[in-house]
């Protein structure tokens, strides 16, 4: 055999194991199969905020054990990952636990569901302040400042602004 055809063999081999393992793209109707398993019906969106309200509840009046309110936010984002309130709710728990890498987390998502919310953006710079990072919380604030510039927005803000600018 000549150089040229073994070359030519070792290529064809390697494209072929290439294809063979490579990713596969979803068709259409997966992709729509996999969102319509993901809804979550307006019935069971009702009982999964009852579940974040019984939640809270336990952590707020220390009835209960706060592990307990814990796994309940979580059964929620077991069913449904982008619910807001209980996607809030672990990371306001996680700020005051100090677990600040998993608020931040929380906030980021929470941040991308509903970019113009500046509460979230308020909670993810406080969380980045806990963790050490005000540099980043500024960061953040300045970047939501320049995409919302009302003076209403400012007006949340800049006092959160200041306060972590001082600390740099």
């Amino acid at each position: 055999m000549k150089t040229g055809q073994i070359i030519a063999i070792i290529l064809t081999l390697g494209l072929t194991v290439a294809i063979y393992l490579a990713v596969r793209t979803p068709q259409e109707s997966e992709v729509i199969e996999n969102i319509e398993t993901t809804e979550v019906s307006s019935s069971n969106s009702a009982e999964l905020d009852v579940k974040v309200e019984e939640a809270v509840k336990i952590i707020q009046s220390g009835s209960g054990a706060p592990m307990q309110a814990i796994g309940l936010l979580r059964e929620v984002i077991a069913v449904d990952s982008n619910h807001i309130s209980a996607n809030y709710w672990l990371g306001e728990f996680s700020i005051a636990s100090g677990q600040f890498d998993k608020a931040i987390i929380r906030f980021k998502k929470l941040c991308r569901l509903q970019p113009d919310n500046a509460e979230f953006i308020i909670k993810l710079a406080q969380a980045y302040k806990g963790a050490g990072q005000p540099e980043e919380g500024v960061a953040v604030l300045n970047q939501f400042l320049s995409m919302h510039p009302s003076d209403n927005i400012k007006e949340q803000i800049n006092p959160v602004l200041d306060e972590m600018s001082v600390e740099l």
